[in-house]
């Protein structure tokens, strides 16, 4: 009987085309044939590729629903709090005037405990601010400041007086340390407020301003200011300079409209004085011009080269009683077309 070659191979004469391999322990180790391995290294490409392909599909599903669960998120904070609103206030125009409509007392100065009468109609300077909020949410404005870079009183030219004394509730009021005679250094005035500009939408805010008592007699002042709104966090909007003049209490000088009462027959030097003033007031760069501030520099500058109105000038100012107001010269602006407006609280 033969010994078995270990390492040695036999020929398979039963199948012909494989050989069989006789491991040193005595097995026989059939390898696979040609068309066999192919197959199986077919079906492993097929699953690597498969199993490769699960992959990129849970990681597309993943991504996928990452982004629902986001946009859902999103959907869900919409839902709760609403879009995220924004303001854009700015200013769409300014102007100035003396209009009617301050409350105020009349009681005379030189008595004690005097009886005070009420007063509904008088009249003072107004500050006329149009802001727009063209955004999708409403800005509210919380402070505002007045800031006098120049206040003086005009020179009277006739002396008249009495005992009369007229306060006027004024949402800014000048302080008696800053009187406007003589000169008053720079100061400014702060008051908290409330107002909502809502969004897409254009509303006044009216100021007004000045001395919180005028004895009789007193002539109108002359001032320059700036007006700072802050809003929406402590954003600001600055606006002016603003040339603004009150109505003071002389019955021989003040303003009616864009004219002025004078007297015809001034105290000397009265007249080039107070033109001075006014022409030092209007060379301010970028200075709105209270439309009464024209009218006072074109009534004395006419003054002083004899082409004085002829008609009768028009009665002197009552606080008991609802002076006109005039109407703007033809050369002169008109004032701004109604705008809807909100109501305002000066705290």
């Amino acid at each position: 009987m033969m010994s078995a070659d270990h390492r040695g191979t036999q020929e398979n004469n039963a199948h012909g085309n494989a050989r069989q391999y006789i491991a040193q322990n005595g097995s026989v180790i059939v390898p696979e044939a040609p068309e066999e391995a192919g197959h199986r290294a077919k079906h492993r490409r097929r699953v690597k590729y498969g199993l490769a392909g699960l992959l990129v599909g849970a990681a597309v599903v993943a991504y996928f629903l990452i982004r629902i669960e986001g946009h859902s998120k999103v959907s869900n904070d919409l839902a709760r709090h609403g879009p995220e609103l924004k303001s854009n206030l700015a200013v769409s125009q300014v102007s100035a005037y003396i209009e009617g409509g301050i409350e105020g007392e009349q009681f005379d100065g030189t008595a004690e405990n005097a009886v005070r009468k009420k007063l509904t109609n008088l009249r003072g300077p107004h500050i006329d601010i149009t802001l727009g909020n063209i955004a999708n949410g409403t800005s509210l404005v919380t402070k505002a400041s007045v800031t006098f870079n120049r206040l003086q009183s005009l020179k009277p030219c006739a002396a008249v007086g009495g005992e009369l004394v007229v306060s006027a509730n004024y949402q800014f009021k000048i302080p008696d340390d800053q009187r406007p005679v003589p000169p008053a250094k720079p100061f400014t005035l702060t008051k908290t407020i409330s107002y909502e500009v809502t969004a897409n939408k254009h509303d006044r805010l009216m100021l007004t301003v000045g001395l919180p008592e005028i004895p009789d007699g007193n002539s109108p002042w002359l001032g320059v200011v700036d007006v700072i709104l802050e809003h929406d966090g402590g954003q600001q909007i600055k606006i002016g300079p603003i040339a603004l003049v009150d109505t003071g209490a002389n019955s021989d000088f003040y303003p009616d409209g864009d004219k002025w009462k004078i007297p015809a027959k001034p105290v000397e030097g009265c007249i080039e004085e107070n033109i001075k003033l006014v022409s030092e007031v209007l060379k301010t760069p970028n200075l709105v011009v209270a439309r009464e501030v024209a009218g006072l520099d074109r009534a004395l500058r006419n003054f002083t080269t004899g082409r004085m109105d002829d008609t009768p000038p028009p009665p002197p100012p009552n606080p008991t009683k609802n002076p006109p107001t005039g109407l703007p010269a033809d050369d002169e602006p008109s004032a701004p077309a109604p705008v809807d407006t909100n109501i305002y609280t000066l705290m």
